[in-house]
C-alpha cells in the first residue's frame, strides 16, 4: 500500500515522503490516526499545497515533546514502593501503564504507548530504566527505581534466596 507521510514517523519515514507499507498498518494505523493519506495524485496535488502548514505543526510538535523530554530530566527517577514475596519478586508487575500513571500524577503528561520497556514488565525489585518516545525525533529515558514497601532491601532477599540453596548442597 502507497501511501504519503502526514507527519514523521518513527522507523518508517518524514513528512511528505512516498512509503510502501503493509496493508493492515497502513488501514489499522497510519490513515485512521491521520499520520498518512493514499498515494494519488490529487493527495499528492493536496499535500503539495498544505505541505508547508503541516511543516509548521509538526515543528511545533516537536517543541512541545521537547518541554516535556525537559520536564521529565527533571523528575529524575520514579520510585516504586510494592510488595515483594519471600522469594523476592514482586506480586504482579510494573508496566508501561503504571510508568505513565506515575509520571501524569508527577505533572507530565504521559500515554502508555509513548513508554517502551524494552526488558518487559519489571517483576523483582531493583533498578531500571524505562524510554520514552515523545516524538519521532525526541526520545529520553526515565530511571525507575522498584523498592520493597516494606523497606526490605532487594540485595537482602536475593541473598537470602542463595543460601538455603548452598546449605541444601551439603
Amino acid at each position: 500500500m502507497k501511501l504519503i507521510l502526514l507527519e514523521k514517523v518513527y522507523n518508517l519515514g518524514d513528512l511528505g515522503d512516498t512509503v510502501n507499507v503493509k496493508a493492515g498498518y497502513g488501514r489499522n494505523f497510519l490513515l485512521p490516526r491521520g499520520k498518512a493519506v493514499p498515494a494519488t495524485p490529487e493527495n499528492l496535488q493536496k499535500f503539495e499545497e498544505r505541505r508547508e502548514e503541516l511543516q509548521r505543526q509538526a515543528d511545533e510538535k516537536k517543541g512541545v515533546a521537547t518541554k516535556r523530554a525537559e520536564a521529565i530530566a527533571a523528575v529524575g527517577q520514579i520510585e516504586f514502593k510494592v510488595a515483594v514475596s519471600p522469594e523476592g519478586r514482586l506480586y504482579g508487575s510494573i508496566n508501561p501503564h503504571e510508568v505513565a500513571e506515575r509520571l501524569t500524577e508527577l505533572g507530565v503528561p504521559v500515554e502508555k504507548a509513548e513508554v517502551d520497556m524494552p526488558e518487559g514488565p519489571i517483576r523483582e525489585p531493583g533498578q531500571y530504566e524505562a524510554n520514552l518516545i515523545l516524538h519521532a525525533d525526541v526520545q529520553t529515558t526515565v530511571a525507575l527505581v522498584v523498592i520493597d514497601e516494606e523497606g526490605g532491601a532487594p540485595v537482602a532477599a536475593e541473598a537470602s534466596d542463595e543460601t538455603p540453596a548452598s546449605e541444601s548442597a551439603d
